[in-house]
């Protein structure tokens, strides 16, 4: 910006023009229409419009009359029974722990063995390399970690 000389009153050449700009008729209402036009377009967007046009997919609601409640549909089908529900992924380093038998049981690797063994006896180190059966207490969480495989309850 240019500094203005003390002689020269009001504000700065370039916002003086600026502000007579701004105070024309024509630019009041030009602003005003486009204010109403993007009020307009917030309300059809937020309410949508017959056939919930301007909704997402997901969206989208169907007028009950009976419930006077709005319930979500999804290619014409209520959705509210299973809204939103993700789909089941195997958690892969479960995956890899753990391995479910023919029979449903879930086996899984020893704690233990990993270091400061040199204490330990040969036949406890033997031991520890088996694999050792889940208990029933955390077969959920195994359930909830590998989502389609078959456990024995």
């Amino acid at each position: 910006f240019r500094v203005c000389s003390r002689n020269t009153p009001g504000p700065h050449p370039p916002l003086r023009s600026l502000l007579q700009i701004m105070s024309s008729s024509s630019f009041i209402v030009a602003s005003c229409l486009l204010n109403v036009i993007l009020l307009l377009g917030i309300v059809c967007m937020t309410w949508g419009s017959s056939g919930d046009v301007g909704a997402p997919v997901a969206m989208r609601t169907s007028f009950n009359a009976l419930s006077a409640m709005h319930t979500p549909v999804f290619n014409g089908r209520d959705v509210s029974a299973f809204a939103f529900r993700g789909v089941a992924k195997t958690r892969k380093a479960a995956a890899k722990r753990f391995k479910v038998t023919s029979g449903g049981k879930v086996l899984s690797k020893q704690a233990g063995k990993q270091h400061l063994n040199t204490k330990m006896s040969r036949k406890n180190k033997m031991r520890l390399g088996d694999k050792r059966v889940i208990e029933k207490a955390d077969i959920s969480n195994v359930q909830g970690c590998l989502p389609h495989v078959k456990l024995a309850k």
